[in-house]
Formats: structure tokens, C-alpha cells, sequence
């Protein structure tokens, strides 16, 4: 559920340098690079190797400060909890209303992102601490390419030449954003970002102007508006979130970039899910502002995101984007197995994109988030969603003075009321913000985007050269799983319910999960702890295909029909769902809060100290499973070791600038 789905927001916010290292280095030991014949790509490696002596420095600075704050004496490993009872999403809207339910001790989080308006609030109220991580993700706009005269490519690159987006950055976010060209964000080693001889980011009005006379666009009734080119009149409604002040203000700067263009638009504010509909089963609309968030750094998205064959495709391609040359470019980036090769269709891809500018992307920011720090402690700067995350849902802990580490509730506010508890029909972030809590996955993404096996305790991954009983051009994965693992309905959790699941999403027409799964040409149990998945074709990417996809209970959805994976709509706890994750729901009241309860008996559960004393004449003495509070003396050598590098790295850079 962390992965594996673009999830759509309203655009809010996200720690610069060294997460941004934390990316580089993630990526860079994931991948095997290829051999290239190019003198860029080796230009390119040369850069990347010194990116990593850099990155491997700063990670040791990032490592303490990923976990916000941690307790003394808390020592459990990554996998293992939840620790609070309960988790509580109240629906608040609006940005002044959920700072004012954290300042009144009415939420213990901000479920989204911090309009940085607020942040000299925060940073002087009491109990209050604000963290910060570069967004793996944007803001931007989706252009209706399927729709007249917005087909025309010069009419959409000149609204991105005409669009203010260093304002944005500067105005809007208050210098906590970047302008972002590039379809795959900054952070993305993928991305193409710094690369173009171009850029969108100051407003190039009179060249904007040009690309339109050239293209016919002729005000040729003198009533200050452009026509298109056969001469008919037309509009631009540009439709952003009525829930999202953001939102609001770059509707306004990109209908001031329409005026200065002399073209008839307006900006205004709708109802988010209501547009997003529309979107998912291409509906008629103009442009629309979103928000885009990605948990990991894979890019195969792209060859989806904007295929000719998806414009009438379910929850794909909102732009309506045909391109022949993009499309040729798919089978390289699908089914190399060949980093640079992989590298080089994606860079080529965003080429494209950047120029065609079916989306005309905003910014990258950085996001903001706010939590009270009274009661609860272990909140996880995830690198991708910030403190609100699943992370910080599974880590967080009441302190000691509070009777911790176990028990108690910890409340978020959620910007939107859960649209669906089908998690396979909604890619709104505010219910995943739910939903992901319920549903578990072969592998789990980390707090610092690697890979975390959950599901399984371990895999191999072999094709014909490895074994030759592997049909040539295939790629066969087999996964151990763990086997201790259950539904809430009591059952075990096999491998025979994860074939099932990933033959379930991939049968199943129109389903978000199964789109990176149509190569999947086997998935069996072998054993009931042994998955056997086999490809029929080898690519850099299917590993990843299969490990964040949600498993289902076999048991309960045998009975329901894959063309009806969308119909499935539960109203928990009227309706029992039978789910995987560390929560499941207990109370939900629509419009107004979702109530999760901590699973007693899940896998990974911590167990809880006995509490139980012996008291003597001189001590007294606690016996149980927990351990005591121990000096972290690793800590300390790791910072030594940090600044002992960093003087090292900046005198050598310092001295190599000499020369």
C-alpha cells in the first residue's frame, strides 16, 4: 500500500541536503549499473560515485534525526509494533483549523503537510516541534490534451513559458519550494531536473506570445481574447481544490499567465474529489491542479502514466497524452535489465514530457509537519510522506511519564473524509492515510525508501542464465515467507493467499495493482510458506512489481469476482474486513472521524514488559522482557566520525577548488 500506486492529494508540503543524499545512496546500492559506451554516462557514474562518498557522510548525520525524537531505554527493533491502542482520524479541513485542533490538544498530529504561514505559530507554541523533509513529490497541473485547442502543443508550452513559477515558490510557499520542470521529482536520481537547455521557471511572456501568433492562435474579432486556430472561440477553466489555500493561489497565478496571453480563462475552486472522479474515468475538463507523492524512487510509472493505449484507461493518463516517440521509448525502460540503459529511457522520456507538457509541474517543496510532543514520543520523519506516515503510525509510543511505552490513542487530523475503504478503488492520499494501516505486503518501504522484507524472510531472483530449467527471457522470483503471519479473522496468512492476490489484481480489468503485473505469467504456492512468481520477460522493475502489492485473504475474496474489484465497498465495522495490517477499523462516523484499534496477536507485535516487582530491603527491582536504559555509545563514535569526515571532504573540496 506504501508503494506501487501514485497517490493524488491536495498540494501540500516536504528535509533538503542530506534526505536528498539518503536518496542517491538508496538508489544507487539497489541498482547494479551496466556498462555503458557513452562518454556522458561515465561522465555521469564519475558524478554519481562522488555523490556517494558525500551521501554516505551525510546519512550518518540523518540517521539519529529520522526518528524525531526516541526514548531511553525503547529498544525494539524496526519491525517490531504497534505500540498505541488506538490511532483517531478526525476529518478537519482547512489549514487554520487543524493548527488550532493541534495547539488545543485536540489532535496529536497534522495529517498533511503545514502551510508555512503558520510555521512562526508553531515553532513558538509549547509542546509543539516541527520537522521538515524535501517533498518526493509536486505540485502541478494536468492539461486536457484530448480536448481542443489544448491538443496543440505550442498552446500548452506556451502556458508553461507564461507561468510564474519562481512567484509560486516564492509567494505561495514562502521560499519552501523549488520550481520543478521535470516530471520525476529532484530528489529522483531518475530525474531530469538540471539537464534541459531550458527551464519554465521565470515567466517568458513575449516568447510565450510568439509560440501562439506561430501557431494561429489570432485574436481576429478584436474582443481581446484568442481564438484558436479554425477560428472558433474558446475558454480555459482552470479547477483547483476549494480545500487547499495553495491550491487557490496558483489556480490564480496560472489564470494571470492565461490574461497575459490573451486568452479568455478564469480560476475555481471545486470540490477535490469530485474533479478527481472525473479524472480517474477521463471526464471533460480543462485543467486541473493536483498533487503527486511517490514512496519510492522507481520510475516504470512513466511508461503508464502517459501511454497512448492508457487516454481511456481507469485511473491513468488523466492527460489524455498520445505520443509516438514516448512510446517507443517504453520497451527499453520496461524490460532492460541494464541501469544506464533503464537511466537513459527515462531521461529521454522526461524530454519529452517537459516539452509536450501534458503536465505543467509547479514545484517540489518542502514539507512541513507538526506534532505535539507531550505525551507521545518515536515519531519517524519518513523520507517520503514526512511525520504523518505509516511509520510514525507503527514507531510512535506514549513516554514513560505517561505510563509508556504501550497504550493510548494518537490522533490525526485527516484534511478529507476516507472516500472508500476499497483500497484498490481510491488513490486519494487522504485514504490511504487509512487504508494502509489495514493491508500488508510482501515487502514494506523504510523510513529511509529501501526495501524492508515483511512479509517474507527471504527471496531469490533468477533467470535461464542462473537456471536453465528457467525459460530464456524469463525471470522467476521465489519468496520464503514468514510463518507466523494471520488474518484478523484468526487464519494463517500463506503464500496461498499472495498468489492469489497478485493473480487477483492482475485479472482484474481496470485494477491500479495489476498494472505492473500483466507480465506476470505464473504465481503459485509451492509450498504453503513458498511463492514462485515468474515474468515472462526480464526487466529492472519486477521485484517491485510484486512487493507492494497489497495481499488479500484468499479466503474471503475466492468469492468475489475479479471484474468486481471495484464493487467491493465495505462499511466497517458494520461490515468485517478481514485484513492484514497492525489496525483495523472499530468506529467510523462519515464526515467525521475513522477509529483504527491496534491488532493484539499481529506478527510483529512487541511483547509488553512484565510489570511485576520484587521489593527488598535496599532495591527494588523490575523483571521482565524490556531492557533498562543503556548509554548509545555507537552514537557517539558515529558522530565523531561525521565530523572527522566532513572536515576531510570540505578541506579536500576546498583544496581541489585551489588547483
Amino acid at each position: 500500500m506504501r508503494a506501487g500506486v501514485r497517490l493524488h492529494m491536495l498540494p501540500f508540503r516536504r528535509n533538503v541536503g542530506s534526505i536528498a543524499l539518503i536518496c542517491v545512496l538508496s538508489l544507487s546500492c539497489r541498482f547494479r549499473l551496466g556498462s555503458g559506451d557513452r562518454d556522458e554516462m561515465n561522465k555521469r557514474r564519475i558524478v554519481q560515485s562522488t555523490a556517494l562518498t558525500f551521501a554516505f557522510v551525510f546519512l550518518l548525520m540523518a540517521v539519529s534525526p529520522m526518528f524525531a525524537t526516541a526514548q531511553t531505554g525503547f529498544d525494539y527493533g524496526l519491525k517490531q509494533g504497534p505500540f498505541v491502542d488506538k490511532l483517531v482520524f478526525n476529518v478537519i479541513e482547512g489549514d487554520d483549523q487543524q493548527v488550532l485542533a493541534l495547539q488545543n490538544n485536540e489532535i496529536d498530529l497534522i495529517g498533511d503537510m503545514v502551510d508555512p504561514t503558520h510555521l512562526p505559530t508553531l515553532e513558538s507554541a509549547e509542546n509543539i516541534d516541527v520537522m521538515n523533509v524535501l517533498r518526493n513529490g509536486y505540485g502541478y497541473v494536468t492539461i486536457n490534451c484530448a480536448k481542443y485547442p489544448f491538443n496543440i502543443t505550442a498552446f500548452r508550452r506556451a502556458i508553461a513559458f507564461a507561468t510564474d513559477k519562481q512567484a509560486i515558490s516564492d509567494d505561495v510557499w514562502e521560499g519552501l519550494s523549488e520550481p520543478l520542470d521535470s516530471i520525476v521529482p529532484k530528489v529522483n536520481p531518475f530525474s531530469v531536473e538540471g539537464q534541459l537547455p531550458y527551464t519554465y521557471y521565470e515567466p517568458a511572456i513575449e516568447y510565450a506570445n510568439t509560440l501562439l501568433d506561430n501557431a494561429g492562435f489570432i485574436d481576429v474579432d478584436a474582443d481581446g481574447f484568442r481564438e484558436a486556430p479554425d477560428g472558433s472561440d474558446f475558454d480555459v477553466l482552470i479547477e483547483c481544490a476549494q480545500s487547499s489555500n495553495q491550491a487557490i493561489e496558483i489556480g490564480q497565478i496560472i489564470s494571470e499567465a492565461l490574461a497575459a496571453l490573451h486568452i479568455d480563462g478564469r480560476s475555481e475552486p471545486t470540490d477535490f474529489y469530485e474533479y478527481l472522479t472525473r479524472l480517474y474515468f477521463h471526464g471533460d475538463y480543462d485543467i486541473v491542479f493536483l498533487g503527486a507523492g511517490f514512496n519510492n524512487f522507481d520510475v516504470d510509472w512513466l511508461a503508464y502514466e502517459f501511454w497512448s493505449e492508457y487516454t481511456d484507461e481507469p485511473y491513468w493518463n488523466f492527460a489524455n497524452f498520445a505520443n509516438e516517440s514516448f512510446d517507443a521509448l517504453r520497451d527499453q525502460l520496461l524490460h532492460s535489465t541494464d541501469y544506464s540503459e533503464v537511466y537513459e529511457a527515462a531521461i529521454e522520456m522526461q524530454e519529452i514530457l517537459v516539452y509536450e507538457s501534458p503536465y505543467l509541474i509547479c514545484y517540489e517543496n518542502i514539507l512541513l509537519s507538526a506534532y505535539r510532543t507531550d505525551r507521545f514520543e518515536g515519531f519517524v520523519n519518513d523520507v517520503s510522506d514526512g511525520v504523518p506516515s505509516w511509520w510514525t503510525n507503527y514507531k510512535v509510543h506514549l513516554k514513560e511519564s505517561e505510563g509508556g511505552p504501550f497504550g493510548g490513542t494518537f490522533r490525526w487530523s485527516n484534511p478529507l473524509d476516507i472516500n472508500s475503504f476499497n483500497f484498490m478503488s481510491t488513490s486519494s492520499a487522504y485514504a490511504n492515510n487509512i487504508n494502509q494501516m489495514m493491508w500488508d505486503a510482501l515487502f514494506n518501504v523504510g523510513p529511509d525508501g529501501t526495501d524492508v522484507p515483511w512479509l517474507v524472510e527471504s527471496y531469490t531472483a533468477q533467470t535461464h542464465g542462473d537456471n536453465p530449467a528457467i525459460p530464456t527471457g524469463h525471470t522467476r522470483f521465489v519468496f520464503n515467507m514468514i510463518q507466523n503471519a494471520t488474518w484478523t479473522d484468526g487464519n494463517p496468512l500463506t503464500a496461498y493467499d499472495a498468489a492469489f492476490s497478485l493473480n487477483y489484481h492482475r485479472d482484474g480489468p481496470g485494477n491500479p495493482y495489476g498494472v505492473n503485473l500483466v507480465e506476470m505469467t505464473a504465481a503459485y504456492a509451492q509450498t504453503a510458506y513458498t511463492l514462485v512468481v515468474e515474468f515472462g520477460t526480464e526487466s529492472f522493475w519486477h521485484l517491485h512489481s510484486i512487493a507492494y502489492t497489497p495481499l488479500l485473504p484468499k479466503h474471503i475474496f475466492e468469492t468475489n469476482p475479479v471484474e468486481e474489484w471495484n464493487q467491493w465497498n465495505p462499511n466497517p465495522p458494520a461490515d468485517s474486513m478481514v485484513s492484514s495490517g497492525p489496525f483495523n477499523v472499530t468506529e467510523y462516523v462519515a464526515g467525521e472521524f475513522t477509529e483504527l484499534t491496534r491488532i493484539p496477536n499481529y506478527y510483529f507485535a512487541p511483547d509488553e514488559p512484565d510489570t511485576t516487582t520484587t521489593t527488598t530491603t535496599t532495591t527494588t527491582t523490575t523483571t521482565g522482557t524490556g531492557t533498562g536504559p543503556t548509554t548509545d555509545f555507537t552514537m557517539a563514535i558515529i558522530a565523531g566520525a561525521v565530523g572527522a569526515a566532513v572536515v576531510i571532504l570540505v578541506g579536500g573540496y576546498v583544496l581541489m577548488r585551489q588547483r
